[in-house]
């Protein structure tokens, strides 16, 4: 990677990691559609991403065609979205927010369920440079790499996935007119800030046995799905 930035040496013996402008385009698109062929075929079809910003047309469309098909998608997006989530017929099964608060929020994560759903120990779960954006995917180097450690892959997935997906204290959900409103706790819900929790559990690394003590419960669908 670093002969690549430094003497334009395009790299050719990557095996797990995907870089940009060569084959991280490719990598996600492939994801994103092998998703597609899952719901089409019965199986859970899955889909979830950290980003600062999505505007690239061509992952905005596959990402259409897998709501199509039944893929269940969720997306933190920071800043610019030019998705359009909850319009029947071509992205009812996404939703969309972007968490505002103390802090700046701008790790890159992507997950794919691989059949299996999400969460899951199968899913694919990457860490990024790269925004989904054409200048991220076609004019800059960026990485995508994928997290093999099982304990480093659980709790990417199961903590900080899961705690950003949770948090109702300080989430804007972004509608299908494209306008933004601020997410409430339902009645009998309990709130979260994810903030919050990330300052009480200041390391998420080398815990192994306090992963369930520290994990914040699992998505309750109906209420990420449908605020008060």
């Amino acid at each position: 990677m670093f002969n690549f930035i430094t003497g334009y040496a395009a790299p050719s013996d990557l095996e797990k990691m995907a870089v940009s402008p060569l084959t991280l385009r490719k990598r996600m698109i492939q994801h994103i559609q092998g998703e597609t062929e899952h719901a089409r075929h019965g199986k859970p079809g899955a889909v979830w991403m950290k980003m600062n910003a999505l505007v690239d047309p061509d992952i905005i469309d596959a990402l259409y065609e897998a709501s199509q098909a039944g893929v269940q998608i969720e997306l933190v997006v920071r800043g610019i979205c030019c998705l359009r989530p909850g319009i029947p017929g071509l992205s009812e099964n996404i939703r969309v927010k972007s968490i505002i608060g103390r802090f700046l929020e701008h790790g890159r994560i992507y997950c794919f369920g691989m059949g299996q759903g999400l969460p899951s120990a199968k899913a694919a779960v990457y860490i990024s440079s790269a925004d989904m954006m054409p200048r991220n995917l076609d004019r800059r180097v960026e990485v995508l790499c994928p997290l093999q450690n099982p304990t480093v892959h659980q709790q990417v997935l199961e903590q900080i996935m899961v705690a950003n997906l949770k948090d109702n204290e300080q989430s804007w959900q972004l509608l299908p007119d494209g306008s933004s409103t601020r997410m409430k706790t339902a009645k009998g819900e309990e709130p979260f800030n994810v903030h919050n929790y990330f300052m009480t559990n200041p390391s998420l690394s080398g815990r192994g046995k306090s992963l369930k003590e520290s994990s914040p419960r699992r998505l309750t669908r109906r209420n990420e799905r449908h605020p008060s």
